[in-house]
């Protein structure tokens, strides 16, 4: 079977990007272009593999110890992690999500005209057309996303987080619901708002007057929800603990929004925090 060199590489980096993409929205990661694509164009290269000579015993474990290696780094690159059973945890998924995409692949490849496909030194080679490839890597990244949307509305209704805002002697416990919609970040710094909705709040520090919530180092921002365009009053001063249902704490980086609640008070927050270094 001839294999084309450039046409092996690029549908590697390709499907690495996606690979890569769907591991960090799982983990609830933000990847750097850069890294993301130096991790990528790894991905591709390591698929030069398919023709190296892995027939002897000693040959097919070079092989296999770089094909490992290579894949850990693929992830170590494009991702950061706090620690390394977070890193055991990412490789896991990282490979999980591979073999989900070749899946799709396969069947993609087994209802196409061409049944010609060739697999050495853990490479796979597929015969299909770049349309095809395309539909594959599409359609499986789509259910992907789907199924982890639904498991973050079902762990945002279930999981028991609690937000505590301190700030000097004034202190604040709320439920909190970790909602990947929250993307409201300060106009100026780029840091990410975790919102207080919070009438109690909102009155202590005075915010429906402005010279006084000045004072108290507040300063209005524009906030877009479904339910229109409004100014929400955010704060770098104070610090803000996330705990989750087992009592772990996580202090994370980011500004304070205020409003009034609408019913019971709660604090909204993008999980990504949780994972920030």
């Amino acid at each position: 079977m001839k294999i084309y060199a450039d046409i092996l590489i690029i549908t590697n980096c390709i499907l690495t990007l996606v690979y890569l993409q769907t591991t960090a929205l799982m983990l609830h990661r933000r990847t750097g272009g850069v890294r993301l694509g130096a991790a990528s164009l790894l991905g591709g290269l390591l698929s030069l593999l398919i023709a190296a000579d892995g027939g002897s015993f000693q040959g097919a474990v070079v092989l296999t110890v770089i094909k490992l290696a290579g894949t850990a780094l693929t992830l170590l690159l494009a991702v950061s992690f706090k620690d390394i059973w977070g890193y055991i945890r990412g490789l896991l998924i990282y490979l999980a999500v591979r073999a989900a995409f070749t899946g799709f692949i396969l069947v993609f490849w087994e209802f196409s005209d061409s049944k010609l496909i060739f697999v050495r030194n853990y490479t796979v080679y597929f015969n299909i057309s770049l349309l095809k490839l395309t539909l594959a890597v599409v359609s499986a990244y789509g259910v992907l996303s789907l199924c982890e949307v639904i498991k973050r509305r079902s762990g945002s209704r279930t999981a028991g987080y609690k937000a505590r805002y301190t700030n000097g002697s004034y202190e604040l416990t709320l439920p909190a619901v970790a909602d990947t919609g929250n993307k409201l970040c300060d106009s100026f710094t780029g840091m990410p708002v975790v919102i207080f909705c919070c009438s109690d709040m909102y009155d202590h520090y005075g915010l429906e007057d402005p010279e006084r919530s000045g004072r108290g180092g507040f300063r209005l921002i524009p906030c877009s929800t479904v339910n229109g365009s409004s100014l929400v009053a955010v704060t770098p001063k104070g610090r803000v603990t996330i705990i989750d249902e087992k009592g772990c704490e996580a202090q994370v980086r980011c500004y304070v929004g205020v409003t009034r609640s609408e019913g019971a008070s709660k604090a909204i927050f993008d999980p990504v925090l949780l994972n920030k270094e």
